[in-house]
């Protein structure tokens, strides 16, 4: 499961940066997919508060790039948008920094968000993945399926 939602998510952070469309293709700064803690809930979390399950995991790759000018942000980002709308996602938040949005897709929750900080000029990208069940033995950290660079 981690292998599958991965090259899902690298799938779209790599058509998210084709579709803003950057100028000589500058470096992209990443780490490549990520997890991230996963929490009890329902009746369960009381015995467990504040306590990440060891089982379970969420999914995360982050890209960005600095020195992004306004109209290249914004004409990549409406590129980016209107696909997602003509594919279904929903948007859920606008305006998440000084330019910004996010959207989840109906059938597995992941979610994208693309903004743009008018201060560094930084294009963020964070494309991600809910709580999923791991496979028995799977080290997060000797996982060669969360390398990821743009192309």
């Amino acid at each position: 499961m981690p292998d599958q939602v991965a090259v899902r998510l690298k799938g779209e952070a790599q058509r998210v940066y084709e579709e803003v469309a950057l100028a000589g293709q500058p470096g992209v700064s990443s780490s490549g997919v990520e997890t991230g803690t996963c929490y009890y809930r329902g009746l369960r979390s009381i015995a467990h508060i504040d306590e990440g399950r060891s089982d379970v995991r969420s999914f995360l790759l982050e890209w960005q790039v600095t020195d992004v000018p306004r109209s290249t942000a914004r004409a990549g980002q409406e590129r980016v948008r209107r696909r997602l709308v003509r594919e279904g996602w929903r948007l859920t938040g606008e305006n998440v920094s000084d330019m910004g949005f996010r959207f989840e897709r109906p059938d597995t929750d992941d979610t994208v968000a693309v903004d743009w900080y008018e201060r560094t000029g930084t294009l963020a990208v964070r494309v991600d993945a809910p709580c999923g069940k791991l496979p028995a033995g799977f080290d997060e950290y000797a996982w060669p399926g969360s390398e990821w660079s743009a192309r």
